[in-house]
């Protein structure tokens, strides 16, 4: 399967990012040990969108159209309004379900939780309707029809985060690659080495 570097997940903004480079903007990854794996973004050792928060507090305005801010959909103690203002304050028109629901809630079993999937879309739903751009992360295609259907022209595309993701070491920036899935009418990135296809649940 072709794969090319498309973007990268980083903890800072770029001074100057480029007009065609993805950039998933997750600065409470900054909050946990460089080097370490990324299942610690999955745990809650940290207040993930409130480390957003604080980072949108301090940025200076700027517009990018290829800037998506991570956050946490289905935190129960986030003031949605407060976020899309800062989001809007800061010139990020984009957002992605990072770390995505099925990821963090799962049953005893190992089996993802519908709940938090059905919560986190809801959610993109609203963001959507006040205009921002959404990326997807999913780990199986079954995921994403809901996402695609859902979502409709909001969504610019899906990022592949399988469980094997979670083995990645943590750094200031992490590479994504697009995959050339043709089966998707939107860019599909990962970011493993992006030579798999997403599989099916």
């Amino acid at each position: 399967m072709k794969a090319t570097l498309v973007g990268k997940l980083v903890t800072h903004l770029s001074a100057a990012p480029q007009s065609a480079t993805v950039e998933v903007y997750a600065p409470s990854l900054r909050r946990l040990p460089e080097g370490s794996m990324l299942v610690m973004a999955t745990l809650p050792v940290i207040d993930w969108n409130d480390c957003l928060l604080q980072d949108l507090r301090t940025l200076p305005k700027r517009t990018s159209d290829n800037v998506y801010a991570a956050i946490v959909m289905i935190d129960p103690f986030a003031c949605w309004e407060d976020v899309a203002e800062l989001l809007a304050d800061a010139g990020i028109n984009g957002l992605i379900n990072f770390p995505p629901a099925s990821l963090i809630e799962r049953a005893t079993t190992g089996v993802p939780v519908d709940s938090g999937q059905e919560l986190e879309l809801r959610r993109m739903e609203w963001f959507a309707h006040l205009g921002f751009k959404i990326l997807f992360a999913a780990g199986h295609r079954s995921e994403v029809a809901a996402a695609e259907r859902r979502l409709g022209s909001h969504l610019h595309g899906i990022v592949h985060l399988p469980e094997e993701a979670l083995k990645l070491s943590i750094g200031r920036e992490m590479k994504l690659v697009g995959l050339n899935d043709q089966d998707l009418s939107v860019p599909t990135f990962a970011l493993l080495d992006g030579t798999g296809a997403m599989r099916k649940r």
